[in-house]
């Protein structure tokens, strides 16, 4: 678990030594934001790469009314829907990686990634936990422990939402943080 906190720091001195070289403003922090963010948008593609490989091999070593469950309509639909989400997250975290070595990688960028991938890798290893019924549950199929790391990887480096505003942002050129002034209630 990471822990989070304010840290307020007043009136505080620090020599030109001991300083952050090439750091002067909290844009050139965002900059680091923004290349981990493209770090932990490869995350989700790893765990749903291994809850696709997971449970594609259990359908087709599984057998319910004597044919394997990899044979059944719903079943095949379900791999399908699981693979098309992991090849569209791993083509994001490549363009981020090419964005980012061209020089052209900006803050909605990364959070638009990081926030799209950990949103899809949820529905993959949602995908997971149903094709195996209650086994998706238990912990010798992995698909339980896979809903748990990913969870963290859902809201750190910026919620879904905190990614989604940052990257409305961009589009827009309107910020939303901050809700505009509310008229004072009547009651």
């Amino acid at each position: 678990m990471v822990q989070n906190g304010d840290i307020l720091l007043n009136k505080v001195f620090v020599p030109e030594e001991d300083r952050l070289t090439g750091i002067n403003s909290f844009q050139d922090i965002s900059k680091v934001l923004a290349m981990s963010r493209i770090m932990v948008a490869w995350q989700p593609i790893g765990i749903s790469m291994g809850v696709y490989d997971m449970c594609h091999r259990y359908l087709k070593e599984r057998k319910q009314f004597g044919a394997p469950l990899a044979a059944f309509q719903l079943n095949q639909e379900k791999l399908v829907r699981m693979l098309g989400n992991i090849q569209a997250m791993l083509l994001v975290g490549w363009r981020l990686c090419k964005l980012y070595e061209s020089g052209k990688m900006t803050p909605g960028h990364a959070s638009l990634g990081k926030a799209w991938t950990s949103s899809k890798s949820r529905e993959v290893v949602s995908l997971g936990r149903e094709l195996l019924g209650g086994n998706g549950i238990l912990a010798d199929f992995l698909v339980a422990k896979a809903f748990c790391d990913l969870e963290p990887i859902y809201s750190y480096e910026g919620t879904y939402d905190i990614n989604s505003l940052v990257t409305g942002r961009e589009i827009t050129g309107i910020a939303s943080f901050k809700p505009a002034a509310v008229a004072k209630s009547r009651l």
